[in-house]
């Protein structure tokens, strides 16, 4: 709470460097173990100005902490944690989990059992969890394989009624290669192209014009025909006004990711929006002379 409450207080100052370190703190912290991600939290309001610490019967009103006048009146939403207790939130990461347990705290948790019941918890939670994970990817591989044709004849209208917006499945790696994709109700989205693992899948994607796609920052597949495809530093023109402001928002964020991961891949290469953005400079330059 008291990381929540310094973060929300550090972007009211506009510091947001400081809140940016906090955040990625407040990452470090488990279910049952919070001590990493005070030491580092603890770290980086030193390097930011000290940090005097507190008795440990101090009372701290979580309320006025983020109530401090800054100076600013408007308020950023905050992050509500989850009041959930610590060993339902465990069970949360049996399936790969959330921001707040992983595989890494499922295992334990299953290691530290002392009782039968306690197990038997766990692995009814585990298989319900596992059942609804089933059923999704079924349902998400009879699409992909309603579009393909690889089960049964495939009809020539399922290329027009295919819905690229719906999530598909098949055993597939996700490949370094970012692209961006044109997927029903988005606009030209960040995405990586993905592999089938299944021989017949892959022939069939080929064959039928269709690319394995992932949103970037997203874990769902999508199958887009080929025409829908561009290379990520290729320049589209697209009017953003008919989107609303959520879409734009998750936009913004996943291709921050994607320029990362292509600058990580292009090391020493100048990116093509520097280049870009000096084009302009240059141009706005002119025409003020």
């Amino acid at each position: 709470d008291i990381i929540v409450a310094a973060i929300i207080v550090a972007r009211k100052s506009h510091h947001t460097q400081v809140a940016a370190d906090l955040k990625q703190a407040l990452q470090l912290h488990r279910p049952k173990s919070a001590l990493d991600a005070k030491q580092a939290a603890i770290a980086v309001l030193e390097k930011y100005g000290g940090y005097d610490g507190v008795e440990d019967d101090d009372v701290i009103d979580f309320e006025e902490l983020v109530q401090v006048d800054t100076g600013d009146k408007k308020l950023e939403d905050a992050t509500v944690e989850s009041m959930i207790c610590d060993e339902v939130v465990m069970m949360t990461g049996s399936l790969g989990g959330e921001e707040n347990a992983d595989r890494t705290d499922w295992f334990d948790a299953v290691k530290g059992c002392k009782s039968i019941s306690r197990l038997a918890t766990l692995t009814q939670y585990f298989i319900s969890n596992v059942n609804d994970l089933l059923v999704r990817i079924k349902g998400e591989r009879d699409i992909l394989d309603s579009v393909l044709g690889t089960k049964g004849k495939k009809s020539r209208t399922n290329k027009k009624k295919h819905d690229s917006s719906t999530p598909v499945w098949c055993n597939a790696s996700v490949t370094n290669k970012i692209v961006k994709c044109k997927v029903k109700g988005y606009p030209w989205w960040p995405a990586r192209v993905c592999k089938a693992l299944d021989t017949k899948v892959e022939e069939s994607l080929e064959e039928g014009g269709y690319t394995l796609i992932s949103f970037v920052g997203e874990p769902n597949m999508y199958v887009v025909s080929d025409n829908e495809v561009k290379d990520f530093a290729e320049d589209i023109e697209e009017d953003y006004s008919q989107w609303d402001q959520s879409i734009m928002d998750n936009l913004h964020e996943s291709t921050k990711m994607a320029r990362k991961l292509w600058r990580t891949q292009n090391r020493g290469v100048a990116s093509p929006w520097e280049k870009k953005s000096k084009q302009r400079f240059e141009e706005e330059k002119k025409t003020a002379r």
